[in-house]
């Protein structure tokens, strides 16, 4: 009986140990967070239109717990130390273009570092009910900015401008806290690095271009007996190094080396011409018939090209209003 009653404790103190075993987790697994991020693509930018263009990229972080954590809730902080405002630089080129990245959709609050008292983009993760493992993927933003018309192309063609984030641009701390109790802290106290991650904004500059004209309006005469004369303006935006070529059309006879207002109402008609100089050498047509075409590179500023009309002595027709309908197209 008494060596019996000695074996009790013995065995219950083995259970017990057996108990406790089963409730252990088979190894450790380490609280750690990490983030992927994707490209932001701005797409096409036209930056003769001097426009904002806006684009957005998303962030997924992901953060383990061992299966007994006292601290359910991580916090993720994700650093940009790029300088601002960023840039995006010109394939083959030295020109750059000027964007920054948000962690709002409003552009307002900059992506930026704990270090460098900006802000990072942050989030909380929390420890999901079953598991040890949980992902939150969210989005961010980016704008180009406004305003940069002279931005340029390369080839005659669109260009890429592109920046890479590297490890040395960008940084991941994170930490595990109690929620209500010793939390929420902020991204400056949290020290446990998850290294940097890298992704690449990108934007891609086409060749555009807009054009505008004011009209020809020739001076009222009883006869034509002496020359008339006006002047118009072409005005041209292209592209910072873009080529192009601006045509005249031939109005109503559809030949641009022989051009003719028609009687309104009517069908009397006045020979007319639009030249590209003051001399009234060079016809301003479409390179038919011996006319030229005016040609250019863009800068992204305004061009004006001055037309030079000029109604030649002639048989005087009927009176009344006379006009011609001219279209102006740029190639480029």
């Amino acid at each position: 009986m008494t060596r019996s009653s000695r074996r009790w404790p013995i065995v219950l103190f083995g259970a017990l140990l057996c108990a406790l075993a089963l409730l252990l987790p088979a190894r450790a697994h380490a609280q750690t967070c990490s983030a992927t991020v994707s490209p932001i693509s701005f797409g096409v930018v036209s930056p003769i239109t001097r426009q904002p263009v806006g684009g957005s990229g998303t962030i997924s972080v992901t953060c383990n717990w061992t299966v007994v954590s006292l601290a359910p809730t991580a916090l993720v902080c994700l650093n940009l130390t790029a300088a601002q405002p960023r840039t995006m630089a010109m394939a083959g080129g030295s020109a750059t273009m000027q964007y920054d990245l948000y962690s709002d959709q409003a552009h307002t609050i900059a992506w930026g570092s704990a270090a460098a008292g900006t802000t990072p983009i942050s989030v909380s993760v929390s420890q999901p009910l079953l598991g040890t493992s949980n992902t939150v993927t969210f989005p961010y933003y980016g704008l180009i900015a406004a305003n940069q018309p002279t931005l340029p192309t390369a080839g005659n063609g669109d260009t890429s401008y592109s920046h890479s984030f590297g490890a040395s641009e960008t940084s991941l701390t994170y930490g595990y806290y109690l929620l209500g109790l010793l939390g929420p802290p902020g991204c400056s106290s949290m020290t446990t690095s998850g290294g940097g991650f890298t992704f690449a904004a990108s934007a891609t500059v086409t060749n555009n271009c807009s054009i505008g004209a004011t009209d020809l309006v020739f001076p009222s005469s009883g006869l034509l007996t002496k020359s008339l004369t006006a002047t118009g303006t072409i005005t041209a935006q292209c592209t910072n190094g873009d080529a192009y070529r601006i045509s005249l059309s031939g109005g109503a006879t559809g030949l641009p080396a022989s051009r003719k207002m028609t009687l309104a109402g009517g069908t009397a008609r006045v020979a007319y011409q639009i030249y590209a100089d003051a001399q009234n050498q060079t016809a301003w047509g479409d390179n038919t018939g011996g006319t030229t075409a005016v040609t250019g590179v863009g800068t992204g500023s305004t061009a004006s090209y001055t037309m030079y009309g000029l109604v030649p002595v002639q048989s005087t027709p009927q009176p009344g209003n006379y006009s011609d309908s001219i279209t102006a197209t740029i190639s480029f």
